[in-house]
């Protein structure tokens, strides 16, 4: 067995431990039953142990893959919990204070105009 596949089932083993399953791909692979006068044909149960051994494959590929972009995810949580929120800016004016200033400069206006036409008609305008 090469270096990798080794690292590999070990990894594997790992995780299920903790995922508290009993069985992995290579304790079903060298799994050895007993002959018996009317026991099962031997080349059945090794075909259906490698199905069941691709399926374990698989579902170790697939957790490993979840768990990798939870990893991720929570890398990404983290980050974003310690970025500093923005600060407002303080040469921006919001909209009530526009009304406010807009509304003064109206009312400065109309005074303006009454002092400027003191004998105002009150139908013109």
């Amino acid at each position: 067995m090469d270096e990798h596949m080794k690292r590999r089932l070990d990894k594997q083993k790992q995780l299920f431990k903790q995922l508290g399953i009993q069985m992995d791909a290579l304790s079903i692979h060298e799994k050895q039953f007993n002959y018996k006068l009317r026991g099962y044909d031997p080349d059945e149960v090794d075909e259906f142990l490698d199905v069941i051994i691709k399926d374990y494959e698989r579902f170790y590929a697939h957790i490993s893959d979840l768990m990798d972009k939870w990893q991720e995810q929570q890398y990404m949580i983290r980050n974003l919990k310690n970025v500093p929120k923005p600060q407002a800016d303080p040469n921006l004016i919001d909209r009530k204070q526009i009304e406010d200033v807009i509304k003064q400069l109206e009312y400065s206006v109309r005074q303006l105009k009454a002092k400027a036409r003191p004998d105002k008609d009150p139908y013109m305008e």
